[in-house]
């Protein structure tokens, strides 16, 4: 199991959808909720953000690499959780 770095902006509205599709698939399947998620603003953390190799949010990273950034869809949030509980 690896962690995932989520970077997102608070009233992005591709971020809220995001953060819906996380919440409604940690109900369909508790074993997403053992995940480690770092939620990560990036207008409260403009300097770490500066360092990590992304444009749009929202962002997942696991292990240091880009997973997905920009528009999601839950298939694509799905596929990055489930790299990471099988990773």
């Amino acid at each position: 199991m690896k962690d995932i770095t989520y970077f997102y902006l608070k009233g992005c509205p591709h971020c809220r959808k995001a953060d819906h599709i996380l919440a409604q698939l940690m109900e369909e399947n508790p074993q997403y909720k053992k995940l480690e998620i770092h939620y990560i603003d990036e207008n409260a953390n403009p300097e770490y953000c500066d360092l990590m190799p992304y444009y749009y949010v929202p962002c997942f990273f696991i292990d240091g690499e880009n997973k997905h950034e920009g528009r999601v869809t839950k298939e694509i949030v799905q596929k990055v959780l489930d790299e990471a509980l099988n990773g």
